[in-house]
């Protein structure tokens, strides 16, 4: 029944090319008719002749068969590329969910909607007196991208919503990347291209075609936000790699590239009667060009790129080091746009113009954009909870500063040396304080010079390389900073305690991420807790010495009422009220776990039709159970059980739950086991994982966490899943299986019917709509298990209030008011449509919450 999951998942064959075409017909003929196109014009080898783009492209006052022939044609060889790829990743999927007749009218349509789209937007804001206006209307565009767009946009509507999301966002951020800061003609017309497909598909979501509104995970959470970091790190990079940028915030270009004075400024400046001081800094801005200015332009951009990867994995570290770099350029733009705002009459050589003629959003551009960014940043804070170990930062300071240090000794002792090769001949103090001045761009030095003027030889040698160098070093070291770390400190501590004797159903969750740690004296017990509004809120039971548990319960206790925390026990056993019996605790069962006992366990009778039911049909369909970890996995694997989980998560709509109910995020770890159903094609159709219980480091338990389940898998894959790893945990001597609990949801007769016992199953009956928690208990009782109550222990019946916030908090750590306000609605709607036994059947077995 079970499976070794192979290094690599069988492919189908390729199909034959005169299916392809068949199947794709669009697809197809695009990519010949515009390639023919180009080799028979010699467009393709060269770019198009004036004559040609003058006849097909569209720009204002232009033909209007413009609008449609412009697809025919590609501006350069780079364009011709991007078409060539575009082509088939946009238009294949296309076909497949629009049909091929749908998919050529909105290509057409697309392309002749979205330019003329662009047409308007452009003469309306020439016509209020915008100077780039007016720039693009002398333009003219090339290429089938407004129509290929256009279909995308609309394609996205149809899609799986993990799809619809991850690629709206990234396509609209950088579209609107492009615009701003290399503000062509062409990038107008692709955004206004995407922006009609976009419309489109938001119509037909109205009409209900498409699938309800998602919410991101926190995996996905974290990718956006590092992706608009990453994009608006590249986006003046990029201005000042483009021939003519042009956009609102193109001025940020200057900041990375600085303009050579021209050569008759040079010579009229520095010749007979010329100011010498101009004349010094005239020769200064042309020395900044080279490799080593080059590289200090660009290596900003990569450290911005590695905390943007940082953010991505949710380390806290690349998330300070972001809000600290974000903040200086957001101090430097802030100081570059008062600088602007107070120059009246002058030129500016960092921005190249004059201020009277700098639109408005070209002055606020580097204090709005990094501004912005840093908003973005403080609000998402809490999404990034990956904390470094004990003492890294302080290591990081210890080895960047000595880092630092050493360059300046390099660069104070050396141009000591050749201190003659400077204009004045610095002193050592001088050389000291000109060294931070290396570290700036070009850009930024083409305006705020450097206090020391380097000549010619080793001084300019110096002057190149030492900010590079410096950059480098931080560079190296942020990348040790942010880059996943072993456990170390109070995380190796209790990773060693819980796997010797971590053997209850939640001990393997202590060690997950956003946990802290309280130790015995002895160190033989330890209890993982987190605070929230003033409350301990402990994850189970303590783990350790079953000697030391009753002790850890009561000191923990006493630890937390001397910190001003009200101390709260949740999801414990029965030992946890036992050792404080006495105390004046209060208890409450807030779930039912469900415990299935091992070593005779068979699926026969009539008791496990179900269960039976669901492993025939696996078996008849080819679908095997293949074991794996997150690590041990193949890419390709990886990739499916992403988008799975993404899928399964974006199709609920509803925040995700942390604390004791674990995501992709809690997969990584190597001690826990998953179990996939896998096709005959390859193809992952569902996902169970398992968490490990230890006593003395052998496994004695496994504790069912994550599962998942795609969307056209066939019935009962999760039962079968979940058999299949009963069977196996069985055949290696484990002990136990938890089915671990359902919260808010109690069996009938499970704890006395006192009023807060009522108040809770009345939040379950309330929330059932929505996570489906009494749902998940009935589909679980499939597999007979044993009912265990998990307590929720409390000082006194005051602290409750707060001990709810405190718990809503742990589960759903990130909830906005207008996500708050969508789960009430889905509340509402789901009390009003009472779905149907049948329904809920359904929505269960797609349920992951353990």
């Amino acid at each position: 029944m079970t499976a070794v999951l192979s290094q690599r998942i069988p492919a189908a064959p390729p199909p034959a090319p005169a299916h392809v075409l068949r199947r794709y017909p669009v697809t197809a003929g695009a990519f010949a008719l515009l390639f023919v196109v180009a080799l028979s014009t010699g467009s393709l080898a060269s770019r198009p002749s004036p004559t040609v783009v003058k006849a097909v492209g569209v720009g204002v006052g232009r033909p209007a068969w413009g609008l449609l022939t412009s697809a025919l044609w590609c501006e350069d060889l780079t364009f011709y590329v991007l078409a060539a790829l575009a082509i088939p990743l946009v238009l294949v999927p296309a076909e497949r969910v629009l049909g091929s007749r749908a998919t050529l009218l909105w290509l057409v349509g697309g392309q002749v909607a979205g330019s003329a789209a662009g047409l308007l937007a452009i003469r309306a804001l020439a016509a209020s007196g915008d100077e780039w206006a007016a720039d693009l209307s002398a333009m003219v565009s090339l290429g089938p991208f407004p129509g290929l767009l256009a279909v995308l946009g609309l394609t996205t509507a149809l899609t799986a919503s993990l799809w619809r999301r991850r690629v709206r966002l990234a396509v609209s951020i950088i579209l609107v990347a492009l615009v701003l800061y290399s503000g062509t003609f062409g990038d107008v017309v692709r955004l206004t291209g995407w922006l009609v497909g976009l419309t489109a598909g938001a119509l037909l979501q109205r009409r209900g075609v498409a699938a309800p509104r998602a919410h991101p995970s926190r995996r996905e959470g974290r990718a956006l936000v590092a992706l608009v970091l990453a994009v608006t790190a590249l986006g003046p990079l990029l201005a000042a790699l483009s021939r003519s940028p042009d956009g609102p915030l193109a001025v940020m270009s200057h900041l990375f590239v600085a303009g050579r004075p021209h050569h008759d400024l040079l010579r009229a400046v520095c010749g007979p009667g010329g100011d010498r001081a101009d004349c010094r800094r005239l020769q200064a801005r042309a020395r900044l060009t080279g490799m080593g200015p080059a590289l200090l332009s660009v290596l900003p951009v990569v450290l911005q790129l590695v905390l943007a990867e940082g953010l991505r994995r949710g380390r806290r570290a690349a998330w300070v080091g972001a809000v600290a770099f974000t903040t200086g350029l957001t101090v430097v733009g802030g100081l570059i746009t008062v600088s602007v705002l107070r120059t009246p009459a002058e030129q500016l050589p960092l921005l190249d113009a004059t201020p009277g003629t700098l639109p408005v959003a070209s002055v606020v551009a580097p204090l709005v954009a990094p501004l912005l960014v840093l908003v973005l940043l403080l609000l998402t804070r809490r999404r990034f909870e990956v904390r470094a170990a004990p003492g890294v930062g302080r290591r990081w300071l210890l080895r960047a500063g000595a880092g630092l240090a050493a360059v300046a000794a390099v660069y104070v002792t050396a141009g000591s040396v050749v201190s003659r090769e400077f204009a004045g001949t610095p002193s050592a103090g001088e050389l000291l304080l000109d060294l931070p001045a290396r570290m700036l761009p070009p850009g930024y030095l083409g305006e705020v010079l450097a206090p020391l003027v380097p000549l010619h030889g080793g001084a300019r040698l110096l002057a190149d390389w030492c900010g590079v160098a410096a950059w480098i070093l931080l560079l190296v070291t942020t990348v040790w900073l942010v880059r996943p770390a072993a456990p170390a400190g109070d995380a190796r501590r209790a990773r060693a305690l819980v796997d010797r004797f971590g053997e209850g159903p939640l001990s393997f969750m202590t060690t997950w991420v956003g946990n802290r740690y309280w130790f015995s004296r002895d160190g033989r017990a330890m209890v993982a807790y987190r605070v929230h509004v003033g409350v301990a809120l402990t994850t189970g039971d303590p783990v350790g010495d079953p000697a030391a548990r009753a002790a850890a319960v009561i000191d923990f206790t006493a630890w937390c009422e001397a910190h001003g925390w009200t101390p709260c026990w949740y999801s414990v056993t029965d030992e946890v009220p036992r050792a404080l019996a006495g105390s004046g605790a209060g208890q409450l069962q807030v779930a039912a776990e469900t415990w299935l006992p091992l070593g005779n366990l068979r699926f026969s009778g009539r008791r496990w039709q179900d269960v039976r039911t669901a492993v025939n049909r696996a078996t008849r369909e080819g679908v095997e159970a293949s074991w794996t970890t997150w690590s041990q996995a193949p890419l390709a694997v990886r990739e499916q059980i992403t988008r799975l989980s993404e899928e399964w998560l974006a199709g609920k709509g509803l925040p995700e739950m942390g604390f004791t109910l674990g995501g992709l995020d809690e997969l990584t770890d190597d001690a826990v086991r998953c179990l996939l159903a896998v096709d005959s094609d390859g193809r992952v159709r569902g996902l169970t994982s398992w968490l490990p219980a230890h006593r003395e480091d052998v496994a004695v338990g496994w504790t069912l966490d994550v599962m998942r389940r795609s969307r056209d898998a066939s019935p009962g894959v999760i039962e079968f899943l979940i058999a299949t790893a009963a069977l196996t945990f069985q055949e290696e001597g484990a002990e136990w299986v938890s089915l671990s609990g359902a919260p808010l949801a109690l069996p009938p007769g499970a704890a006395d019917r006192n009023g807060l016992t009522r108040l809770l199953e009345l939040a379950g009956r309330t929330m059932e709509p929505v996570y489906g928690f009494r749902s998940l208990l009935a589909f679980k009782a499939k597999f007979q298990p044993q009912l265990r109550p998990l307590w929720l222990v409390y000082p006194a019946a005051a602290d409750l209030p707060r001990i709810a916030r405190a718990v809503s908090h742990a589960y759903l750590p990130n909830v906005s008011p207008v996500q708050a306000t969508r789960l009430l609605r889905a509340l509402v709607l789901g009390h009003r449509a009472r779905p149907s036994a049948r329904s809920q059947q359904t929505r269960v077995a797609a349920l992951d919450e353990a």
